[in-house]
């Protein structure tokens, strides 16, 4: 569909021009045909020539090039001057613009949709910048910590956003190119998954986060840092998100998770 803004400079266009869209559709009409377009070329060529000549250019009577001479005068395409019994026949390319004019319309339409596109591009790639990172120091060992973070019965207790959620069911393949999945349940059900892409035990698990709310390629990586006296700095970062609210949305419930699963854990 054309958007409000690409009409609206279609029609200013065609304003400006005096567009003309019933002697477009003659001028198309009668330059389908292509004798008649090869006619048309012709007299363009040569300049202003008689019926006969014409018409011995073609394998066909003189009384068809005739009609198809007819068809284009009819469009204002050729012009026709009478001296004695002989007919000249000329071409008017004037009507010509009017096919030039539209096309620069539709090359208008399509540079518009170029900047739509430019626009878009720049705002995925903006998108790709976006991440966030959110810290806890959980008092448990990394292990414990680590441990907790890929078992689907702990998952199902910590992936909770707050209390008004629960997750009803949690799946985990805790090996590299293995996968999670879990549901969030709330007033609905909004299904989450991943794959593991890296698994180094105790130190680091990052993994691709598929959810409803977000964006293609968006991933998360968690590392596991000793504290001393048994404490571990838990570090999240989760990069790439369909907007500024996306982020400082999950940037919430992110710090929510990692609050319950040191509560879990400790």
């Amino acid at each position: 569909m054309v958007d409000n803004k690409i009409r609206e400079r279609i029609f200013t266009h065609m304003v400006e021009r005096k567009f003309d869209e019933a002697a477009l559709s003659e001028v198309l009409k009668a330059t389908s045909d292509p004798t008649r377009r090869s006619i048309l070329t012709s007299l363009a060529q040569e300049g202003p020539t008689r019926v006969t000549d014409l018409a011995a250019y073609y394998r066909m009577s003189l009384n068809s090039v005739s009609k198809h001479i007819k068809v284009l005068e009819a469009a204002g395409l050729v012009s026709r001057r009478l001296e004695g019994r002989v007919h000249w026949i000329s071409a008017e390319l004037d009507r010509v613009g009017l096919v030039d004019v539209w096309f620069k319309q539709l090359r208008s339409i399509w540079e518009i949709r170029l900047e739509k596109l430019d626009k878009l591009l720049s705002e995925d790639e903006e998108m790709t910048d976006l991440s966030l990172t959110v810290s806890r120091r959980i008092n448990a060992p990394a292990k414990k910590i680590f441990d907790a973070w890929l078992d689907p019965k702990m998952m199902a207790k910590y992936m909770v956003p707050d209390d008004k959620f629960i997750v009803p069911h949690a799946e985990i393949d805790a090996k590299v190119g293995g996968r999670f999945s879990f549901i969030v349940k709330g007033e609905k059900e909004n299904p989450h998954a991943g794959t593991y892409q890296i698994i180094d035990r105790h130190t680091k698990i990052a993994f691709t986060w598929e959810s409803p709310f977000a964006a293609e390629g968006s991933h998360v990586i968690l590392t596991f840092t000793p504290a001393g006296d048994g404490a571990t700095d838990v570090e999240l970062t989760h990069v790439k998100f369909l907007s500024e609210a996306s982020r400082e949305g999950h940037m919430r419930v992110w710090g929510i998770i990692l609050g319950t699963l040191g509560e879990l854990v400790s």
